[in-house]
């Protein structure tokens, strides 16, 4: 049975399109980029603004934050890594790792140094990611720009690369894997280098998009849709929603925390954040929403870089 019902899941920003990414700031106004090219921030009382129309072109993606209030959102369709002022003015931050063009950038989080992790999902772009939906390859990476401005490929051969978290300890950032249905952990060392990345949690029952961590060290995971492995019929559908969120525990056990089959409060959840009065509130954007969703918890999420 899933921890939290369908009712105690609160419908909040509604006005908010088609959001992808979830940010919340230490002032608890929650931010995402909706798939029309808008920046949306969202008062605590649930009162909804337009904050910028992004460039034309841009496809806003998974979103963090930076000390000075800056949205840090990755660019699907201008290929890069982005920020956006409070004040609207729209800049890149990176465009490459390394030799490595991002691509397909899908999400970044920040460490407690201020240095910028980015999972990159593929060599290929937004307009070929349906194949690698139905055909998985080895094509994602996990990136590195460093506080110093450079940057460089931590992990290749990922299985379409999304969500990125570190551990409260800041021992290891995690990475999704969606097309394996699974999450990967990367040692980080303490002179700065990274272990090989391993197994940490597996077996998935949809495809995972978007995670975060509670101050305890368990994390958080959305789970859109259903995706399409190798058993399936070749006519079934590339993600039908399951709008579930899993806990999984510190030794990679997963639960079901939320479980919203008929898309009541939840619609295609893609990311989350912890915010609120004591962090105790896990915020979800909705893909295919037009709103925020949000359930208060008895548990403290483990504040982001901007939030400490």
């Amino acid at each position: 049975m899933p921890t939290f019902s369908v009712s105690q899941i609160e419908v909040f920003g509604r006005g908010v399109l088609k959001a992808e990414g979830v940010v919340v700031d230490k002032a608890n106004c929650v931010y995402g980029g909706g798939r029309n090219g808008i920046m949306y921030k969202v008062t605590p009382d649930g009162k909804v603004a337009e904050l910028v129309h992004l460039p034309s072109g841009s496809i806003p993606n998974g979103v963090t934050m930076d000390r000075n209030g800056d949205i840090i959102y990755c660019d699907l369709g201008k290929e890069a890594v982005m920020r956006v002022t409070q004040d609207g003015k729209v800049s890149m931050v990176a465009d490459r790792a390394g030799d490595l063009p991002l691509s397909l950038p899908n999400f970044a989080t920040y460490d407690a140094e201020g240095n910028l992790y980015v999972s990159n999902s593929s060599t290929s772009n937004i307009h070929k990611i349906g194949d690698e939906l139905t055909n998985p390859q080895p094509k994602g990476a996990l990136c590195l720009i460093r506080k110093n401005g450079r940057s460089e490929v931590i992990a290749t051969d990922l299985y379409l690369a999304n969500g990125t978290a570190i551990d409260p300890r800041e021992e290891a950032v995690y990475v999704l894997e969606s097309t394996r249905f699974d999450c990967l952990r990367i040692p980080i060392k303490k002179d700065g280098t990274h272990g090989k990345p391993e197994v940490f949690s597996k077996g998935f029952p949809a495809i995972p998009d978007g995670m975060a961590f509670d101050a305890d060290g368990d994390l958080y995971i959305t789970l859109p849709g259903k995706g399409k492995r190798p058993e399936d019929p070749p006519k079934d559908k590339i993600l039908l929603p399951t709008n579930q969120i899993l806990k999984v525990d510190k030794n990679g056990n997963w639960t079901m925390l939320i479980d919203d089959p008929k898309s009541e409060k939840l619609d295609h959840p893609t990311n989350c954040a912890f915010g609120g009065p004591g962090l105790q509130d896990l915020y979800f954007a909705n893909l295919e929403g037009e709103h925020f969703s949000r359930v208060h918890t008895n548990f403290r999420g483990h504040p982001l870089y901007h939030q400490r």
